[in-house]
């Protein structure tokens, strides 16, 4: 299996700066998913996750790492937010019913099961192997990235009709949930210093965007790749960027 680092992903950035207007997310508790879409046998991830993977329990756990998954995606890409994450919301709740055709987001749920379903007899926080910087990881975090990197593929092709992706409409869809909160906060780094920093030198979107990505060791190249600009364009953020955190806490 080829690693692809959580260094080397926004999707692991750290958390943007809430701002108003399309970032702002509705959130609900993802132990409230987890007890409903177990029928209450599970109160909540960290009481499904302790159990060994089993067939009874391996789909539940490969669904709740794909709403994690596409979750973080969303803050970089509103399309895949729109497209695969309400998608695969929509899915669990009626895929059950007759005739329900399920989404294209409920293929990262796919590959995330498919992923663990190896492991079956084994605790999903049982060490699975190291990635590319020699760092130990769990299975949970193994097919956290496997989804991850399969949610890139998708994002860089039509879905299954061949048609370009358009936003779905979910105005009158009144069994929508709200946006679950991280389910691994437990394996995130306190980002509040870095978070304040943000918010003081006032960044635009993009240039969060573009630093996130530097943050996490992304390559201009894979910058460019992963928001769709050139390198002239990350060259002017990042001295932007450079000449506003000189301006108020002076050059190193």
């Amino acid at each position: 299996l080829y690693f692809h680092s959580i260094r080397h992903s926004p999707s692991y950035a750290p958390p943007p700066v809430a701002r108003k207007g399309k970032y702002k997310f509705r959130g609900v508790k993802m132990e409230m998913l987890v007890t409903k879409f177990s029928k209450g046998k599970y109160r909540n991830e960290g009481a499904l996750f302790a159990e060994p993977i089993s067939s009874g329990n391996v789909k539940l756990m490969g669904e709740m790492i794909a709403l994690q998954a596409l979750r973080t995606v969303k803050k970089f890409d509103m399309k895949v937010a729109d497209k695969l994450y309400i998608g695969l919301i929509k899915d669990l709740h009626h895929m059950s019913e007759i005739d329900y055709i399920v989404s294209d987001g409920y293929d990262v749920a796919q590959t995330a099961t498919c992923f663990l379903y190896q492991f079956v007899g084994h605790s999903a926080n049982e060490i699975y192997g190291k990635d590319k910087q020699g760092k130990e990881i769990a299975i949970k975090l193994a097919c956290y990235r496997e989804a991850d990197h399969f949610i890139r593929l998708l994002r860089n092709r039509p879905d299954r009709r061949g048609t370009i992706v358009e936003p779905i409409d979910f105005t009158n869809y009144k069994a929508l949930p709200m946006d679950p909160v991280n389910c691994f906060e437990h394996e995130q780094t306190d980002y509040s210093k870095y978070d304040k920093l943000v918010e003081t030198l006032q960044l635009s979107t993009l240039e969060l965007a573009i630093l996130n990505c530097h943050m996490n060791g992304m390559r201009q190249s894979e910058i460019c790749a992963e928001l769709g600009i050139v390198r002239g364009t990350i060259n002017h953020r990042k001295a932007s960027i450079r000449q506003r955190y000189y301006s108020m806490y002076g050059e190193f």
